[in-house]
């Protein structure tokens, strides 16, 4: 089991939690997304399960984060 963590700011209403998780968390591999404080996000994945390599899972899932409206700050 590997993870993932981004600081991304200020998530204050539930529904954008819940964006987050359902979007990211539908990807193969992943096992969980957690917001933590509301200003951080934590991905569990198997890297084992992944359907493309950990640089491109990486990747794929900061556009992700950014096409949600989430700014990364920092990872």
């Amino acid at each position: 089991m590997a993870e993932l963590s981004f600081k991304i700011g200020h998530v204050y209403c539930y529904d954008c939690v819940k964006a987050l998780s359902k979007f990211i968390g539908k990807m193969q591999g992943v096992q969980s997304v957690e917001v933590i404080n509301n200003d951080s996000a934590v991905i569990e994945y198997d890297p084992a399960n992944l359907e493309v390599d950990e640089e491109k899972f990486k990747q794929i899932v900061v556009d992700s984060i950014n096409r949600l409206g989430f700014r990364i700050k920092d990872y």
